[in-house]
């Protein structure tokens, strides 16, 4: 099956791709500069959880701009080079490490508050295994979209095992995952600040400081779930045809703005990168 028809044949307007790309778009735009920020500043750098951020960030890109590419197929009428197997693979291995890069911030935010003791889940081998850890478990669990027909490579109405598979893996799995490893890491981290309130100020900081933490990685992941989730389910049990047609233009314009409100939000509650980019933006208007 060469599978472009379910690619090509797009029921969206040309309003609705173009808004989908300009958001992409900018996405990309951020991302990429937030990365760079991190990187070319040495303070940032040095900061391992700002590695779990360009984690985020990069594959956002790498999401971002495969969206951008199939959208202006669809709005110009190009059909790709690369087969429908190939390209659903990709998409959904995109999708589910941006899911994992999620997981594996929880995760380490978990072992390195409820074992600070041990050096390990600080070390940079730890940071480094985290993280090609999730693109392993990403690279692994999209490989069946490689052989089957399922998504934008089939054309019938049928739910299939593959349906359940992607809700499961790419849905429910990570939300249990950061789910766990988040409550089990707040009730932590409470229970030792009530224990440790009579040790002073620095304790408290430091506690509030992992707390905060915590919450970014929920809120973060909270507006990717809500904004991917009703596009993502109806695009998996192929129900298009049950949704008002701008209701369901509105739904599938969700996943791209809530990717740009991750990124957004990681950028701006990042309090050494947003000084850096004030003090960068004062420097430009006073040349």
């Amino acid at each position: 099956m060469n599978g472009s028809t379910a690619l090509d044949s797009s029921p969206y307007s040309s309003t609705l791709i173009i808004i989908q790309i300009a958001m992409f778009s900018l996405t990309i735009f951020f991302s990429i500069a937030y990365t760079t920020l991190i990187l070319v500043e040495s303070t940032l750098r040095k900061n391992r959880l700002n590695w779990f951020t360009i984690n985020v960030c990069l594959t956002t890109v790498l999401f971002s701009t495969i969206m951008v590419m199939m959208n202006t197929q669809q709005l110009f009428g190009v059909t790709g080079n690369i087969s429908c197997h190939s390209t659903a693979y990709l998409v959904t291995m995109i999708a589910c490490q941006l899911m994992y890069s999620h997981c594996v911030f929880a995760i380490s935010r978990l072992l390195t508050i409820v074992y600070a003791h041990k050096r390990v889940f600080r070390s940079n081998l730890c940071l480094w295994g985290y993280i090609i850890g999730g693109w392993i478990a990403a690279f692994l669990l999209a490989l069946p979209y490689a052989f089957t027909d399922f998504l934008m490579c089939s054309n019938s109405e049928e739910i299939t095992f593959m349906s359940y598979y992607a809700l499961i893996t790419i849905l429910f799995l990570p939300i249990i995952i950061i789910t766990a490893c988040n409550t089990r890491t707040l009730m932590f981290v409470r229970n030792s600040a009530r224990r440790v309130h009579v040790d002073g100020t620095v304790g408290q900081v430091s506690h509030k400081r992992d707390v905060f933490l915590v919450k970014l990685t929920i809120g973060t992941f909270i507006m990717f779930v809500v904004g991917w989730t009703p596009s993502f389910t109806i695009q998996v049990f192929d129900k298009n045809a049950y949704i008002p047609n701008i209701a369901n233009e509105c739904l599938q314009v969700l996943p791209s703005i809530a990717l740009l409100g991750d990124v957004l939000l990681l950028i701006f509650t990042n309090q050494p990168v947003r000084v850096l980019v004030k003090n960068f933006t004062n420097k430009i208007f006073h040349l």
